[in-house]
């Protein structure tokens, strides 16, 4: 099912990405994001990946057709990254996030990611393609291939994701935090944690995930391998006091090392769990 945000979406970026993929240079044009998945809401931007022979010139960069607004958020790449704002200048038009980027430069971060090597912003790269629909452009079969090539998670990638993210250490700072009543320290510690977990989930479960926004909606988490009522159990890490709240964080870790151990055997989950479960005890006095 596609929401109405979504489809209307598709409808205001539609020029965009026909403008350029008629750039000489360009080898294709993909929509990504939440509008690609149809998926979005009224908080959504839209996000439009551009591959190219070479790199972009400043001109083309600015000269989109239709845009009410450029601003280009970084002048050395690559990648580069603009926002558009279509409908009205910033900040009151619709944004689109466009990321070019070099065709050799995916060919070379996925031939590295898929050995086995994890990179969050080439597993965030990877799921965009996966994601990626409405693709044209000269070369617009670029993209297909790219699809296929990640279609298959390699099991040695969730091995290094899952040992990586899943060194959970200094559980116990969340109590130093609650004790000394800064709730902003304590929610960074949960959300340190949480985003640890969710990544070690994701390897579990064979899907790609670079970073913690990638979890913006609990509910489509989708990941079969995973504690019971995970997203519930998330919003409570974050909704009851501190003291529940690391309880129920500190179970769900527990569960997923459970996860880990059945189908990953080959990660030593015992020093996961050391490291997890070490503590520091507060200094009463000299004595």
């Amino acid at each position: 099912m596609v929401t109405e945000a979504a489809r209307w979406r598709r409808q205001m970026v539609r020029p965009v990405l026909d403008w350029y993929a008629a750039v000489e240079g360009v080898d294709a044009v993909m929509l990504g994001g939440s509008t690609a998945r149809g998926d979005a809401d009224r908080w959504s931007d839209v996000e439009v990946g551009v591959f190219w022979q070479r790199p972009p010139t400043t001109a083309e960069r600015l000269a989109v057709d239709g845009a009410a607004d450029v601003r280009l958020v970084n002048v050395d790449g690559p990648p580069w990254d603009d926002h558009l704002y279509l409908g009205a200048p910033r900040p009151d038009g619709l944004m689109v996030e466009v990321a070019h980027m070099l065709t050799q430069t995916v060919e070379t971060a996925l031939d590295e990611l898929l050995k086995g090597k994890p990179d969050g912003q080439v597993m965030q790269l990877a799921q965009g393609i996966i994601d990626g629909r409405e693709v044209i452009g000269p070369r617009a079969e670029l993209v297909a291939r790219w699809q296929g090539r990640v279609a298959t998670y390699p099991r040695d990638l969730a091995l290094a994701v899952v040992r990586h993210n899943g060194n959970i250490e200094k559980f116990w700072r969340w109590q130093m935090f609650f004790e000394r009543d800064n709730p902003l320290l304590v929610a960074r510690e949960f959300v340190r944690m949480t985003n640890q977990l969710l990544n070690v989930l994701y390897a579990l479960n064979g899907r790609y995930c670079g970073h913690v926004l990638a979890f913006k909606r609990l509910d489509a988490l989708d990941l079969p391998l995973a504690p019971p009522t995970l997203a519930a159990r998330v919003r409570a890490v974050f909704a009851r006091p501190a003291p529940e709240g690391a309880q129920t964080l500190h179970d769900l870790i527990e569960e997923t090392f459970d996860l880990v151990e059945r189908h990953l055997p080959e990660v030593d989950v015992d020093l996961l769990r050391a490291t997890f479960r070490s503590d520091r005890k507060p200094v009463e006095s000299a004595d």
